[in-house]
């Protein structure tokens, strides 16, 4: 009996170490962020409304960028870090968590054997610590994760699907190159369910709430109006929520709430995609009406997506979604526009600001109530030079490290802090 009660300590004992396996990752520079974004844009493919085949080469120093980014997106750092090693036919990971159980550091290191064959990638053999899993052990702890997977309402069968689409992987010391079948619908599936990663599940009840809030604004709107200004939306939502607020005591997270359910009913998606269709199985869909920013609906729809994404995942990764997005629109699609990049850069400040902490949550209720148009929070945009291409762009900054296109953004930048709403407050670090 002693024995068998002892066993799970030792066990633990042996998984848990006094030190680091793997150096503390240290979180993205300037110069790192843009290499992401360069990454993601060579990966999409030309055309995302239609299946295609794409092939992407990775080299290691990019997949552990990748790793580290999303680490960093996670909010894992510094306390997560880890290292991929390629080798021929064979992947190695390493993996240090920290843990905190007093005052002595303590560390769960992993490292991990991948290797590659014709059905695919498989985990060879897996370490904790100082315990090294035996075969029976490591496969059903995988079955059993798996298992626990599927059944979770995460999505586990569309990350399945995407790594079923990948196929013809052939890994070598210095990269690894892969296929894989681009599937509109199901990235689709897969960025809804990336989204809400990021949203807590106590939050879920609360965007409901706010997601009838918007139903409600639409009942007191002529049925002849064809669309409305965002400021109507931004004015009520916000003023719902500081009336909420005075009840539940948490200011930053009605914000996030109302922005979510805000970005939802501007794009025309549906509400179950965002907290989950059971949660939304009782939920009437909200009548629709065209919200515009300055006469466009591509603004409004500019400023709430990004703001919505702020204030769950952080500004940094609503950023260079943001950068990311422009860069792919200046190489296939319409060209890059800084009108979008100030509809982007006004929504990442209004939801840092609305997110912040608890005091800073609250005076954007105020301000954002008092707000009597949309000059008070977005500056015109009508004199900006619009659908630049990445050849005409290149003639005109060079690149996005450029200073002629630094300072083309803290112009912009500098645009938006006059707004009223913003004016006053404690500057928000952006990297653009």
């Amino acid at each position: 009996m002693a024995l068998l009660i002892s066993t799970p300590f030792i066990f633990l004992l042996l998984a848990l170490q006094s030190e680091r396996l793997v150096p503390v990752n240290a979180a993205l520079s300037a110069a790192e962020l843009n290499e992401v974004e360069q990454l993601l844009l060579e990966s999409a493919p030309e055309s995302t409304l239609s299946p295609s085949r794409r092939e992407l080469q990775l080299s290691s120093g990019e997949l552990n960028l990748l790793q580290r980014y999303g680490f960093q997106v996670m909010g894992l750092l510094p306390q997560w870090s880890g290292q991929l090693q390629l080798q021929q036919d064979e992947v190695h990971a390493l993996l240090s968590i920290q843990i905190d159980l007093g005052p002595l550091p303590i560390y769960l290191n992993m490292q991990g054997s991948f290797t590659n064959d014709d059905l695919g990638i498989h985990l060879r053999d897996l370490q904790l610590g100082n315990l090294q899993l035996p075969d029976p052990v490591m496969d059903f702890a995988v079955s059993r994760i798996q298992n626990n997977l599927h059944t979770a309402d995460i999505g586990f069968d569309d990350f399945q699907a995407l790594l079923d689409n990948v196929d013809a992987v052939k890994l070598a010391p210095d990269r690894v190159s892969l296929n894989l079948l681009w599937e509109p619908q199901l990235m689709d599936r897969l960025a809804y369910r990336a989204q809400q990663i990021f949203v807590p599940l106590q939050d879920r009840e609360r965007i409901l709430d706010y997601y009838q809030v918007t139903k409600d604004i639409v009942s007191t709107i002529p049925t002849d109006l064809r669309a409305v200004s965002l400021n109507t939306f931004l004015v009520a939502m916000f003023n719902e929520a500081q009336e909420r607020s005075k009840i539940s005591g948490n200011p930053v997270a009605e914000n996030r709430a109302a922005l979510q359910a805000l970005a939802v009913y501007v794009n025309n998606e549906d509400i179950g995609q965002l907290v989950g269709q059971e949660l939304a199985a009782g939920v009437e869909p909200a009548s629709f009406i065209e919200v515009r920013l300055q006469r466009r609906q591509d603004l409004a729809q500019h400023l709430v997506s990004i703001a919505a994404i702020t204030a769950s995942a952080g500004a940094g990764f609503a950023q260079m979604l943001s950068n990311t997005k422009e860069a792919y629109d200046a190489r296939y699609r319409s060209g890059f526009s800084f009108s979008d990049m100030t509809a982007n850069t006004v929504g990442v400040l209004l939801a840092s600001h609305a997110t912040r902490d608890a005091v800073s949550a609250a005076n954007m209720q105020a301000r954002i109530i008092d707000m009597e148009s949309e000059s008070d929070f977005m500056p015109e945009v009508g004199s900006n030079r619009d659908g630049i291409s990445e050849a005409d762009f290149t003639v005109l900054y060079q690149d996005r490290n450029s200073y002629e296109y630094a300072a083309r953004l803290r112009q912009i930048r500098t645009l938006i802090e006059e707004r009223p709403l913003f004016q006053g407050l404690e500057p928000i670090a952006v990297n653009q």
